[in-house]
């Protein structure tokens, strides 16, 4: 029961992180682009994912640089992250 637990939380970690890769890309590519989890003005995936919080966990541009290969986008740790538990748990 507990591994199919967790590979059902793993498969909705990974989907929500390719989602977040999926926002961040199309607002790159559009500046109008509104997601599906933009609430409102104040409540906006889209700004945050676009945000510097939203790659390096907001701190790799610290150590690294904004420009650094290593300041990956958030939905892409997260990505790694679900990918990793689910085939190692």
């Amino acid at each position: 029961m507990a591994g199919v637990l967790r590979a059902v939380l793993c498969v909705a970690g990974a989907a929500l992180s390719v989602y977040a890769l999926h926002v961040e890309h199309q607002a790159a590519k559009d500046p109008s682009y509104r997601a599906a989890c933009d609430l409102g003005p104040s409540v906006s995936c889209t700004r945050v994912f676009s945000s510097r919080w939203g790659r390096g966990l907001g701190l790799l541009e610290l150590l690294v640089g904004r420009d650094s290969a290593l300041n990956v986008p958030n939905g892409a740790i997260g990505l790694l992250f679900y990918l990793l538990q689910g085939m190692l748990g």
